[in-house]
């Protein structure tokens, strides 16, 4: 279940919306007057609306879940999943949180957030990062992440691919085996077009393949609601699509073998053949009943 958090709420458990501690939610100085009590009040009931005062977050928290929802769908070590949705603080959330969940250890290429906030998400993998952030340092955190011409950026897809055939190689010949992540393909959908980045992600994920290194990429979300056609799909041996409904995080798996496409909450208990089905049915279109008393059938 999705709720909103205040982002300036006190830390201790005893300071509720309730409760007299709540004027430390705001300066003293608005808070001494009926416009401030009035103020608070608005600030208290604005809660449930997202916005620079709030943020999203799962409950139970994405790191709870993860490691159930990966072996419901049985991931396996070595398979190589696109993860379709919105490059958002949420959504960024549940998939370190997955990744964290597939694999022991590994390698992140990331275009959004610098190497210590990839580390620090990952804490308990130590992984390689291949730093590809506006300003990133010229070690890019590691050195794998490094080329003879210096930092690697997003925007060069050559020395993207010399990183990350390093990476590739070291997690290979390494104790464990472990995954490639890539967060996100929809930075470097900004710097290069598709048919450049696709055969990107085609000679990556051959490496992979190859040495036995698993994948997982975060993708855009299909444009169409309806569509199942996702960016650099056609790589991947199946996808996982992310959506928000009606305040809760839903996801189905695309692809995979024996394993039928159906929206299920995240974090609730599997679909049985049965349920699947009738939950397909539950989402049919209803009739629209005609001036006659008939149904006719929605185009």
């Amino acid at each position: 279940m999705m709720v909103y958090e205040y982002l300036n709420r006190p830390t201790e458990p005893a300071a509720t919306a309730t409760s007299e501690d709540r004027s430390s939610w705001v300066d003293s100085s608005v808070y001494v007057d009926d416009y401030g009590n009035k103020l608070v009040d608005r600030l208290l009931a604005a809660e449930r609306h997202p916005g620079e005062a709030f943020e999203a977050v799962l409950h139970p928290s994405p790191e709870t879940i993860a490691p159930a929802f990966i072996a419901d769908v049985a991931v396996q070590h070595d398979d190589i999943v696109g993860f379709a949705a919105p490059s958002s603080q949420l959504y960024d959330d549940l998939f370190y949180a997955m990744y964290a969940a597939m694999t022991e250890t590994g390698a992140v290429l990331t275009t959004k957030y610098p190497h210590h906030e990839v580390r620090s998400r990952l804490s308990t993998m130590d992984p390689l990062v291949i730093d590809s952030t506006p300003g990133a340092e010229t070690d890019g955190g590691v050195d794998v992440a490094t080329t003879d011409a210096g930092p690697v950026r997003c925007g060069d897809l050559t020395s993207l691919g010399v990183a990350a055939e390093r990476a590739t190689t070291q997690l290979a010949t390494g104790d464990r085996t472990g995954t490639f992540a890539i967060a996100t393909l929809t930075q470097l959908l900004a710097h290069h077009d598709s048919t450049a980045l696709d055969r990107f992600l085609h000679e990556l994920v051959g490496q992979w393949r190859n040495q036995g290194v698993g994948g997982l990429i975060h993708l855009p979300p299909a444009r169409d609601i309806d569509s199942s056609s996702w960016f650099g799909s056609a790589h991947f041996d199946y996808v996982i699509e992310m959506r928000t409904d009606d305040g809760q995080i839903e996801a189905r798996v695309c692809g995979k073998r024996d394993v039928a496409p159906t929206w299920q909450v995240v974090g609730s208990s599997p679909c049985s053949d049965s349920e699947a089905a009738a939950q397909a049915v539950d989402r049919q279109p209803s009739g629209i009943v005609d001036e006659d008393g008939g149904e006719s059938i929605p185009e």
